[in-house]
């Protein structure tokens, strides 16, 4: 088990190294907090967090391995996560759309099929990153005996919150 700020590093290390290919799910757990789930190949982290406020958050996390996962790419989304840099027509597109009323649908989806980049090699001054598949429970997405470790993550993130956050724990004790 590690500090989530860690695994959100070695995941974007290895997302520099090869952006093909990964899925994120995100939800939350029934006490509200954020789980995150992201997977590439057979590597998964799942991530367990607490907004500390709107510009930070703590959590745990822990690398697993899908080989022994009944989690197969049937059930991965279509388009997988990436950073897509937007090119001027796509920016002027998704502008246009907007102040018509337009779906947006059709031009996000064109955009989701171009190939994920790394975040050095983005140039543009604007970049789509996702998707990120929202659901509740989002861990239990890969697997139910994901339970225990559920349980795990969520037992030190909530020791975590009584230690150095209490006043999100119980603000009005």
């Amino acid at each position: 088990m590690m500090p989530a700020e860690e695994l959100r590093r070695e995941i974007l290390r290895r997302y520099n190294r090869d952006p093909h290919e990964w899925h994120v799910l995100a939800g939350r757990d029934q006490k509200g907090y954020y789980d995150v789930v992201v997977v590439h190949g057979s590597d998964t982290w799942l991530i367990k967090e607490q907004m500390i406020n709107p510009l930070h958050s703590v959590g745990f996390g822990v690398k697993d391995n899908l080989i022994d996962q009944p989690f197969g790419k049937t059930q991965l989304p279509h388009y997988t996560f990436g950073l897509r840099p937007l090119s001027r027509q796509h920016v002027e597109n998704v502008t246009n759309a907007l102040k018509t009323g337009q779906n947006l649908t059709g031009l996000i989806s064109n955009i989701l099929k171009t190939t994920p980049v790394a975040s050095n090699e983005i140039e543009s001054h604007m970049a789509l990153q996702g998707p990120i598949i929202h659901g509740s429970r989002a861990i239990h997405a890969i697997s139910e005996n994901q339970a225990e470790l559920d349980r795990k993550l969520r037992i030190e993130l909530e020791k975590l919150l009584y230690r150095r956050y209490s006043n999100t724990v119980a603000p009005y004790l």
